[in-house]
Protein backbone atom coordinates (compact mmCIF):
# COMPACT_ATOMS: atom_id res chain seq x y z
CA UNK A 1 0.00 0.00 0.00
CA UNK A 2 2.74 2.32 1.09
CA UNK A 3 4.34 1.90 -3.05
CA UNK A 4 0.88 2.41 -4.09
CA UNK A 5 -0.58 5.83 -1.74
CA UNK A 6 3.35 7.42 -2.83
CA UNK A 7 2.32 7.83 -6.27
CA UNK A 8 -0.29 10.58 -5.34
CA UNK A 9 3.00 12.96 -5.17
CA UNK A 10 2.57 12.84 -8.72
CA UNK A 11 -0.59 13.10 -9.69
CA UNK A 12 -0.51 16.23 -6.89
CA UNK A 13 2.93 17.89 -8.08
CA UNK A 14 1.56 17.51 -11.82
CA UNK A 15 -1.69 19.68 -10.94
CA UNK A 16 0.69 21.81 -9.36
CA UNK A 17 2.41 22.60 -12.68
CA UNK A 18 -0.71 22.40 -14.70
CA UNK A 19 -2.41 25.31 -12.76
CA UNK A 20 1.59 26.93 -12.80
CA UNK A 21 1.94 26.59 -16.90
CA UNK A 22 -1.65 27.93 -17.71
CA UNK A 23 -0.15 31.52 -18.63
CA UNK A 24 3.06 30.69 -19.93
CA UNK A 25 3.42 31.79 -23.22
CA UNK A 26 5.78 28.43 -23.84
CA UNK A 27 3.14 26.18 -24.99
CA UNK A 28 5.70 23.00 -24.09
CA UNK A 29 5.62 23.91 -20.57
CA UNK A 30 1.90 22.92 -20.39
CA UNK A 31 2.93 19.31 -21.07
CA UNK A 32 4.98 18.55 -17.52
CA UNK A 33 1.65 18.34 -15.69
CA UNK A 34 -0.15 15.57 -17.91
CA UNK A 35 3.45 14.05 -17.78
CA UNK A 36 3.86 14.06 -14.22
CA UNK A 37 0.24 12.83 -13.95
CA UNK A 38 0.73 9.99 -16.37
CA UNK A 39 3.98 8.86 -14.43
CA UNK A 40 1.60 8.84 -11.13
CA UNK A 41 -0.79 7.08 -12.65
CA UNK A 42 0.80 4.30 -14.12
CA UNK A 43 3.09 4.01 -11.53
CA UNK A 44 -0.41 3.63 -9.10
CA UNK A 45 -1.83 0.86 -10.78
CA UNK A 46 1.43 -1.13 -11.28
CA UNK A 47 2.12 -1.25 -7.57
CA UNK A 48 -1.77 -1.78 -6.79
CA UNK A 49 -1.70 -4.66 -8.59
CA UNK A 50 2.26 -6.00 -9.89
CA UNK A 51 1.37 -7.31 -13.44
CA UNK A 52 3.78 -7.37 -16.31
CA UNK A 53 1.63 -5.62 -18.29
CA UNK A 54 0.83 -2.81 -16.27
CA UNK A 55 5.09 -2.81 -15.17
CA UNK A 56 5.11 -2.05 -19.04
CA UNK A 57 3.13 1.09 -18.43
CA UNK A 58 4.82 2.03 -15.51
CA UNK A 59 8.16 1.88 -18.19
CA UNK A 60 5.97 4.00 -20.48
CA UNK A 61 5.06 6.58 -17.97
CA UNK A 62 8.24 7.62 -17.26
CA UNK A 63 9.51 7.57 -20.61
CA UNK A 64 6.62 10.30 -21.40
CA UNK A 65 8.48 12.65 -18.63
CA UNK A 66 12.47 11.71 -19.28
CA UNK A 67 11.69 12.00 -22.98
CA UNK A 68 9.91 14.96 -22.36
CA UNK A 69 13.43 16.69 -20.96
CA UNK A 70 15.63 14.90 -23.29
CA UNK A 71 13.36 16.30 -26.62
CA UNK A 72 13.30 20.44 -24.90
CA UNK A 73 17.05 20.12 -24.63
CA UNK A 74 17.10 19.11 -28.32
CA UNK A 75 15.46 22.13 -28.89
CA UNK A 76 18.01 24.06 -26.75
CA UNK A 77 20.65 22.43 -28.90
CA UNK A 78 19.06 23.64 -31.41
CA UNK A 79 18.01 19.99 -33.14
CA UNK A 80 14.93 20.85 -32.85
CA UNK A 81 12.16 23.35 -34.23
CA UNK A 82 9.45 23.93 -31.77
CA UNK A 83 6.99 22.73 -34.91
CA UNK A 84 8.80 19.23 -35.08
CA UNK A 85 9.16 19.07 -31.11
CA UNK A 86 5.95 16.91 -30.47
CA UNK A 87 6.57 14.77 -32.88
CA UNK A 88 10.32 13.73 -32.18
CA UNK A 89 9.29 13.49 -28.53
CA UNK A 90 5.92 11.03 -29.59
CA UNK A 91 8.55 9.27 -31.53
CA UNK A 92 11.18 8.67 -28.77
CA UNK A 93 8.69 7.63 -25.94
CA UNK A 94 7.63 4.92 -28.53
CA UNK A 95 11.12 3.67 -29.39
CA UNK A 96 11.89 3.09 -25.98
CA UNK A 97 8.65 1.53 -24.94
CA UNK A 98 9.23 -0.72 -27.94
CA UNK A 99 12.73 -1.50 -26.48
CA UNK A 100 11.07 -2.86 -22.66
CA UNK A 101 9.92 -5.99 -24.03
CA UNK A 102 13.17 -6.50 -25.73
CA UNK A 103 15.06 -6.24 -22.65
CA UNK A 104 13.03 -8.73 -20.54
CA UNK A 105 13.54 -11.12 -23.20
CA UNK A 106 16.98 -11.20 -23.41
CA UNK A 107 17.74 -10.48 -19.65
CA UNK A 108 19.04 -7.29 -19.15
CA UNK A 109 17.55 -5.27 -16.49
CA UNK A 110 14.68 -3.11 -18.07
CA UNK A 111 15.97 0.04 -15.43
CA UNK A 112 18.61 0.30 -17.96
CA UNK A 113 16.22 2.14 -20.31
CA UNK A 114 15.65 4.49 -17.74
CA UNK A 115 19.34 5.18 -16.44
CA UNK A 116 20.41 5.89 -20.08
CA UNK A 117 17.73 7.97 -20.08
CA UNK A 118 18.79 9.59 -17.11
CA UNK A 119 22.83 9.77 -18.95
CA UNK A 120 21.53 10.98 -22.01
CA UNK A 121 19.25 14.04 -20.31
CA UNK A 122 22.95 15.19 -18.02
CA UNK A 123 24.76 14.51 -20.82
CA UNK A 124 22.98 17.10 -22.58
CA UNK A 125 23.53 19.62 -19.83
CA UNK A 126 26.92 18.98 -20.17
CA UNK A 127 26.79 19.84 -23.61
CA UNK A 128 24.84 22.88 -23.32
CA UNK A 129 26.94 24.50 -20.58
CA UNK A 130 30.24 23.72 -22.77
CA UNK A 131 28.88 25.08 -25.84
CA UNK A 132 27.73 28.80 -24.48
CA UNK A 133 23.72 27.41 -24.71
CA UNK A 134 23.99 27.18 -20.05
CA UNK A 135 21.12 28.19 -18.53
CA UNK A 136 20.43 31.27 -16.50
CA UNK A 137 20.55 29.32 -13.39
CA UNK A 138 21.03 25.84 -12.13
CA UNK A 139 19.71 26.50 -8.81
CA UNK A 140 16.80 24.26 -9.99
CA UNK A 141 18.48 21.00 -11.76
CA UNK A 142 20.80 20.78 -8.93
CA UNK A 143 17.57 20.50 -6.50
CA UNK A 144 16.22 17.75 -8.96
CA UNK A 145 19.37 16.16 -9.22
CA UNK A 146 19.98 16.12 -5.23
CA UNK A 147 15.97 15.00 -4.79
CA UNK A 148 16.80 12.04 -7.56
CA UNK A 149 20.02 11.28 -6.14
CA UNK A 150 18.33 10.72 -2.22
CA UNK A 151 15.68 9.23 -3.71
CA UNK A 152 17.58 6.18 -5.53
CA UNK A 153 19.25 5.92 -2.22
CA UNK A 154 15.97 5.03 -0.71
CA UNK A 155 15.00 2.79 -3.38
CA UNK A 156 18.10 0.98 -2.71
CA UNK A 157 17.73 0.60 0.84
CA UNK A 158 14.20 -1.14 -0.16
CA UNK A 159 15.86 -3.20 -2.46
CA UNK A 160 18.18 -4.32 0.28
CA UNK A 161 15.90 -4.81 2.54
CA UNK A 162 17.39 -2.58 5.17
CA UNK A 163 14.40 -0.24 4.57
CA UNK A 164 11.49 -2.58 3.65
CA UNK A 165 8.77 -3.82 6.20
CA UNK A 166 5.90 -5.63 4.53
CA UNK A 167 3.68 -4.91 7.75
CA UNK A 168 4.52 -0.98 7.63
CA UNK A 169 2.01 0.47 5.30
CA UNK A 170 2.29 4.16 5.53
CA UNK A 171 5.92 4.16 4.31
CA UNK A 172 9.13 2.20 2.63
CA UNK A 173 12.26 3.02 1.29
CA UNK A 174 10.13 2.49 -2.26
CA UNK A 175 7.48 5.23 -0.99
CA UNK A 176 10.13 7.73 -0.17
CA UNK A 177 11.59 7.23 -4.11
CA UNK A 178 8.33 8.11 -5.30
CA UNK A 179 8.42 11.18 -3.45
CA UNK A 180 11.31 12.09 -3.50
CA UNK A 181 11.22 11.79 -7.13
CA UNK A 182 7.68 13.57 -7.56
CA UNK A 183 9.68 16.76 -5.99
CA UNK A 184 12.29 16.37 -8.79
CA UNK A 185 9.63 16.62 -11.22
CA UNK A 186 8.53 19.52 -9.59
CA UNK A 187 11.55 21.08 -9.35
CA UNK A 188 12.66 20.46 -12.82
CA UNK A 189 9.64 22.41 -14.02
CA UNK A 190 11.24 25.33 -12.33
CA UNK A 191 14.26 24.71 -14.52
CA UNK A 192 12.54 24.62 -17.36
CA UNK A 193 10.58 27.79 -16.30
CA UNK A 194 13.10 29.72 -16.15
CA UNK A 195 15.55 28.61 -19.28
CA UNK A 196 14.95 29.28 -22.69
CA UNK A 197 14.41 26.63 -25.48
CA UNK A 198 14.77 28.29 -28.78
CA UNK A 199 16.63 31.37 -28.48
CA UNK A 200 19.99 30.44 -26.54
CA UNK A 201 22.94 30.96 -28.98
CA UNK A 202 26.16 29.09 -29.33
CA UNK A 203 29.27 31.20 -28.28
Amino acid sequence: PANTWSNLGFIFGGLLMWWLARNNPTRSMRYFGPASVIVGVTSLVYHASYTFALQFADFVGMFVFVFLLISLNQRRLGQLSAAKHLRVYAAEVIVASALVPVCFQIGLPIQALVAGSIAWLIGQEVVLARTGRRAPSYKWWFAALGCAAAGATCSALDLTRVWCDPHDHLIQGHAMWHILMALSLLCMYRFYATTSLDNAKPA
